[in-house]
């Protein structure tokens, strides 16, 4: 299957999912740190999960598609630059807890997902 479509078959669930978010978490800011978050620990997840079993067809529909159309790193931006205060402080807390998650999730995938043999 063409990668283009692959891409663009998980972006479109990426992008709804961030959207039902947005009608549960109505408020911006947060709305958008539990996406991202989500997406990251997702993300992270399915790595391992993908190096472990070789699975490689998915990881175009899972990763750039699923997981990119759910996080918002332009959504960021826009809240970090934007005129209301403490701008810094959520793009620096959008980082910081990003790679916490990876720093947490990544270990517990490693010893919950076996190695295919």
């Amino acid at each position: 299957m063409n990668p283009l479509l692959l891409v663009s078959v998980g972006g479109v669930a990426g992008t709804l999912v961030r959207y039902a978010i947005g009608i549960l978490i109505p408020q911006d800011r947060p709305g958008t740190l539990v996406a991202n978050l989500l997406g990251v620990a997702l993300a992270s997840a399915l790595l391992v999960l993908m190096e472990r079993r070789g699975i490689t067809k998915l990881r175009l529909i899972l990763l750039p598609g699923f997981c990119a159309g759910m996080t918002t790193f332009s959504a960021v931006t826009v809240h970090s630059i934007s005129p209301v205060k403490g701008g810094l402080l959520y793009l620096a807390t959008n980082v910081i807890l990003s790679l916490v998650i990876v720093a947490i999730v990544l270990p517990l995938a490693r010893k919950m997902i076996p190695v295919r043999r």
